[in-house]
């Protein structure tokens, strides 16, 4: 234990300079380049992600933040607290939340795309709709939708008709695009839109239809959204408020605090809380979550 404690400064010295390393070489295309051999599989599953949502910066850069985040935060854990395990403990718990943040912040770009989508959606259909009752074939109206339309309904349009310049037949980049979103009424789209090339029939009325469907649909959503918005803020305030009171004691008073670290039933105490805290999240969310 005391070799440990010798070692710490040197440990939190290390720490710092790998820390601000990774952040002199965050725009750096070595560090891109060493990152892109160490992390490939990763890397290559943020590209499509980066691309989709359009990030000026590479995923490279972005996975150097998150590195840097997690060591600026390991270390300030590694700093605090009265003991060794607890100083470790710490500094992997707020490690892991530094590395977790610019992930968060990721997801939430794609559901915030995800929604913008499908509130652009009836507009859309309503518009492919009526361009192709006044006369113009589907890819037509697809054109006429890229460019009266914004993001990201109209980068991922301007995407199918990327595919079918390319050779790819209509129906098979509709129903690439309907995989790629993930939206159900895209997927009644596709499907309408690939019976009507099969059988014939009068396209641009089950469009309109569609889309006077989808504007019912989400007129609904927004008041079921607007009832449950206390059990949600709700859900929200009663799993972050303990894990906040925690941090804020330990800082406050880390010998006390120390002992959830050190001793055996405080690891149980905090393995308890986090399956009850989870297990009342998921609850709360399957309650208020109403499909329609």
């Amino acid at each position: 234990m005391n070799i440990l404690i010798q070692l710490l400064p040197i440990g939190i010295g290390v720490l710092i300079f790998v820390a601000v390393l990774l952040l002199l070489m965050l725009f750096s295309g070595q560090g891109e380049k060493m990152l892109d051999n160490l992390s490939g599989h990763y890397l290559e599953k943020l590209k499509p992600t980066f691309t989709r949502l359009q990030i000026r910066i590479q995923p490279a850069q972005f996975l150097m933040i998150q590195l840097g985040l997690a060591l600026v935060l390991f270390t300030v854990g590694l700093i605090t607290g009265p003991d060794v395990l607890t100083k470790l403990a710490m500094g992997a718990l707020l490690g892991l939340i530094g590395f977790w943040l610019p992930q968060r912040w990721l997801i939430d770009q794609e559901r915030r795309r995800a929604q913008k989508f499908k509130d652009q959606f009836a507009d859309a259909a309503a518009l492919i709709g009526n361009s192709v009752r006044s006369g113009l074939s589907l890819p037509q109206a697809l054109e006429v939708l890229v460019r009266e339309m914004e993001d990201p309904m109209a980068y991922e349009v301007y995407q199918v008709l990327q595919q079918t310049r390319v050779g790819v037949p209509l129906d098979t980049a509709l129903e690439n695009w309907a995989e790629r979103m993930k939206n159900s009424d895209l997927e009644i789209f596709v499907t309408a839109v690939t019976i009507q090339r099969q059988t014939g029939g009068d396209l641009g009325h089950v469009l309109n239809t569609l889309a006077a469907t989808v504007r019912q649909r989400q007129k609904i959503q927004g008041q079921i959204m607007s009832l449950t918005a206390q059990g949600r803020m709700g859900a929200i305030v009663l799993c972050g408020l303990p894990v906040f009171m925690g941090i804020v004691l330990y800082f406050i008073n880390p010998n006390r605090m120390s002992l959830m670290f050190s001793e055996p039933m405080g690891w149980g105490m905090l393995l308890l809380s986090a399956v009850t805290i989870t297990a009342g999240y998921i609850t709360v969310r399957k309650i208020v979550d109403i499909d329609i």
